[in-house]
């Protein structure tokens, strides 16, 4: 998920992306037609809240269209202040806004992909504050994906992040709450976690929690599933009415299917075991999990013509800027 931030260097990140593209059928790799056929990102694309298409807004669709790289619309209704206060009204809005944005795009380019996407947020009256992380905010989000998926669209929306500042309790509360919403509403694609502070913040410490929130909610939506005759009553032979079914084979074989079993971020130790392992609350085991994540990336590798032409792009680029040299990485 990406976005330009003016028309003119919507062309070059097009061109970036195009750089790595995949051979096709229809595409040797390396340039435009191929990255048409085996897209490389989805742009996010806002309309004006209420009811605006801007030049930016609407030349991005068109040269997207044009493209044919996936174009998101990232309608952003207010509740109260850029948008009707009533979640319906809202929702009224997002529908119009990206309708209309559908239009200039698929006149630009009919059958260029889109997804129905959106940002919407409640307005917090006391604070001024247009806060992610609050149950009326997934409502408006599960809301118009419903709406998206009446047209056959696929959907998009930021859930799972938190207003919170810091990885606590609030994180917590607001990430998994509004994450399981998402899931549950079938939503195809959902940004926002690892994030914090109305989506002005990443936190690495975050992530690595949420992908944990995020497991539980795939494990809810994979449903109670029949691995055993349907009433297990197998499972009951020879038991003699105690508790010993860890006895049992099936139950070793099965165990992992049935339970997501969570990384040591999530604390399932008893109260001994806990404090012997230091008495860590959750922020700490995920600094942990984050330094042995990082410990162990490695750079994805790629053609080394491919990095060469990257390179030559982007220092013509800060010349053009007024850059003698592109700064050193370490």
């Amino acid at each position: 998920m990406t976005g330009s931030f003016s028309l003119q260097t919507l062309g070059t990140m097009i061109d970036m992306l195009a750089i790595f593209a995949p051979a096709t059928a229809l595409g040797a790799g390396g340039d435009r037609q191929a990255l048409a056929e085996k897209p490389q990102a989805v742009f996010d694309v806002c309309p004006s809240p209420p009811l605006i298409w801007s030049d930016f807004g609407a030349g991005n669709l068109i040269e997207l269209a044009r493209a044919r790289v996936p174009a998101e619309l990232i309608s952003m209704p207010l509740a109260g202040a850029a948008a009707p206060v009533t979640l319906l009204g809202s929702i009224v809005q997002h529908a119009a806004e990206s309708l209309s944005g559908i239009a200039i795009h698929q006149l630009a380019n009919p059958g260029a992909p889109i997804v129905w996407g959106g940002a919407p947020a409640i307005f917090d009256m006391r604070r001024g504050t247009t806060p992610m992380g609050a149950i009326e905010t997934a409502m408006i989000d599960a809301a118009y994906a419903q709406v998206g998926k009446s047209l056959n669209l696929p959907t998009h929306a930021y859930l799972g992040a938190s207003d919170a500042k810091i990885v606590d309790a609030q994180a917590g509360l607001e990430s998994g709450v509004t994450a399981l919403v998402g899931a549950l509403s079938g939503i195809n694609m959902i940004s926002g976690a690892g994030m914090l502070d109305f989506l002005a913040c990443q936190s690495p410490e975050k992530l690595v929690v949420d992908a944990e929130g995020i497991a539980m909610a795939q494990r809810l939506l994979a449903g109670i599933e029949v691995r055993t005759e349907t009433l297990a009553t197998a499972l009951f032979e020879g038991i003699n009415f105690k508790g010993d079914f860890l006895k049992q084979k099936i139950t070793r074989e099965l165990f992992s299917k049935e339970q997501y079993l969570p990384s040591a971020v999530i604390d399932r130790e008893s109260i001994r075991g806990w404090q012997a392992a230091g008495s860590l609350d959750t922020f700490a085991r995920a600094k942990i999990r984050t330094r042995e994540l990082l410990a162990a990336y490695e750079r994805p590798r790629y053609a080394p013509e491919q990095e060469r032409e990257l390179r030559t792009m982007v220092e013509n680029l800060a010349r053009k800027s007024g850059m003698d040299a592109l700064p050193r990485l370490e």
